[in-house]
């Protein structure tokens, strides 16, 4: 019966997990920019070189394209089709959790392993959220999964070639989401594996000829065509991308080296007790020297994937989210005894938790001091309020259970996914001030249906989303700087070539700040204003 219930559950949330995907506006600058260039790959065709807003933009590679586009073939244009390959890359990440547990470690350890990979802040969130670090984060699983099911079947060759087969294709697609940290990870983590371990025979059972072989396949394909067609592809995508990206400041990216202890921390919430034990003690060996450890190795996966990118110059919360797999995994085959208590503790925390967001959501008003941006902020009042009744049942359940683990981590994931779709909720409420998606709304037809649409000394990624066009930017470079060192002719440098063809024209739409509305208004420029949120708005000629 509890089996029964246990896989009805399951059903129900991956329904609703999916369904969470839509309902809420495409947020900047992430969300609206990966949803926005498949839609552009889609209209034009050119499946080969990634356009934004009409222009090359090549800093990543186009596999999540593809996928999102696809979804656009499949299902409409909308916010939900947007989201629905990275909520579908979280789903089956969780879903690999389990089943590498199931075959380390048996069925308790899958469970628990896949709720508590499913229900971490980290990765409700970046499932839900449009980005390439859930898909990265997919491909990186399975290949590391399918690595430590290989070097336990070492006894069976065929087996052996056939999960590295899949851990080589696994890589491709991950190179193919995001770059050389594809390659950068596994090895420097199987040769950190090795030196704690002293292990250095699954070197040997890597399958390398065929491996290379088979992500070569996979990869070049992509390469060679997008070269041809864009000679310095080269030298911005591998040297600018990866090796600048990495090595210097460039992207104005800077976070202190202990960034990501805190996204750890939070990310890893309300697992925070088991996942942080886990980090702690994973590195003892539970394997004789010279037998593969997949624990050791699990551990060392997350250490190499939170020193590396700590040691970059550059930093984004989900960076890190790679590692929550392992850890979930390494939570989730923890010792009975030692997990329950774990999560006993967890069930205080989630009580303290509940009344702090309670408290907080009274305060709210008394912390809030920009006038413009205060009324959306008191709307998440009520989604806090959720949040920290749903947390306070939940540690009040999870205090007065008794049994093992798993009724403990059910009843702990439960809290934390009802007390996610909270975080949904405050998320529709805010998209006015995060979004460009609220401020399009607010035109009528006949205005969205303008052909000429300009965005002026700022680029709001959403709008060429909900508008199905591009914009001409003015007096703006940003990220499209190196498509516009390409095409010049599609930018306009400055205000002073702009307004000419602003009075010249019998209609268009301008999209800016309330700070460059003001300075147009002053030189005169004709303009009614059509739409307007604290942050942007848009005008018309006429």
């Amino acid at each position: 019966m509890r089996r029964i219930a246990l896989w009805a559950a399951l059903i129900a949330v991956g329904a609703s997990w999916i369904a969470l995907c839509g309902g809420r506006a495409l947020f900047n600058p992430d969300e609206a920019r990966y949803a926005e260039i498949p839609r552009e790959m889609l209209a034009t065709g050119d499946w080969v070189v990634p356009r934004l807003d009409g222009l090359v933009y090549i800093e990543k590679p186009p596999l999540q394209y593809w996928a999102t586009a696809a979804a656009y073939r499949l299902f409409g244009e909308s916010e939900w089709s947007a989201r629905l390959y990275a909520g579908l890359c979280g789903l089956v990440t969780a879903l690999v959790t389990a089943w590498l547990a199931l075959r380390l470690w048996g069925a308790a350890a899958a469970w628990r392993s896949g709720i508590i990979c499913a229900s971490s802040l980290l990765v409700m969130v970046m499932s839900h959220q449009l980005t390439l670090d859930m898909s990265l984060t997919l491909f990186m699983t399975v290949t590391l999964a399918a690595f430590c099911l290989a070097q336990t079947a070492r006894a069976d060759r065929a087996a052996r070639h056939g999960w590295m087969a899949l851990a080589w294709a696994s890589a491709a697609g991950a190179f193919l989401t995001k770059g050389l940290e594809a390659g950068a990870l596994p090895v420097l983590a199987l040769a950190a594996y090795s030196a704690l371990h002293r292990d250095w025979k699954p070197w040997l059972r890597l399958s390398p000829l065929a491996g290379v072989a088979l992500f070569l396949l996979l990869t070049v394909p992509w390469l060679i065509a997008i070269e041809r067609r864009l000679p310095p592809f080269f030298d911005f995508f591998f040297v600018r991308e990866h090796f600048e990206r990495f090595l210097t400041r460039v992207e104005a990216r800077y976070q202190p080296w202990w960034f990501f202890g805190e996204v750890l921390a939070l990310g890893s919430l309300p697992w925070i007790a088991p996942m942080l034990r886990a980090l702690a003690t994973g590195w003892r060996a539970s394997e004789p020297r010279g037998r593969f450890d997949a624990r050791r190795l699990l551990w060392v996966w997350s250490v190499v994937v939170l020193v590396f990118f700590s040691a970059s110059d550059s930093k984004l919360i989900p960076y890190i989210l790679p590692m929550f797999p392992a850890l979930a995994l390494l939570a989730g085959s923890a010792a009975e005894r030692r997990l329950s208590d774990d999560l006993r503790a967890t069930g205080i925390g989630l009580i303290v938790a509940g009344v702090a967001l309670g408290v907080g959501a009274a305060l709210l008003p008394r912390l809030l001091h920009d006038p413009s941006r205060a009324p959306y902020f008191l709307d998440i009042r009520a989604p806090l309020v959720y949040i920290g009744a749903v947390l306070l049942a939940g540690g009040v359940i999870v205090r007065s259970l008794r049994g093992g683990s798993l009724p403990l981590t059910a009843a702990i994931g439960t809290t934390g996914y009802a007390g996610f779709i909270g975080v949904l909720w405050a998320a529709r409420l805010l998209a006015p001030l995060y979004s460009g998606g609220p401020l399009v709304a607010q035109l009528p037809p006949a205005l969205r249906a303008v052909t000429t649409v300009y965005a002026v000394r700022m680029y709001d990624q959403g709008v060429p989303f909900y508008l199905k066009r591009a914009v001409t930017l003015v007096g703006y470079r940003g990220e499209l700087d190196f498509g516009l060192r390409l095409a010049p002719q599609k930018g306009i440098d400055s205000l002073a070539s702009f307004e000419p063809r602003w009075r010249a024209a019998t209609q268009a739409l301008a999209v800016m700040q309330p700070v460059t509305y003001t300075a147009l208004a002053r030189a005169d420029l004709p303009m009614v204003l059509r739409a307007r949120t604290p942050g942007e708005l848009i005008v018309s000629r006429r």
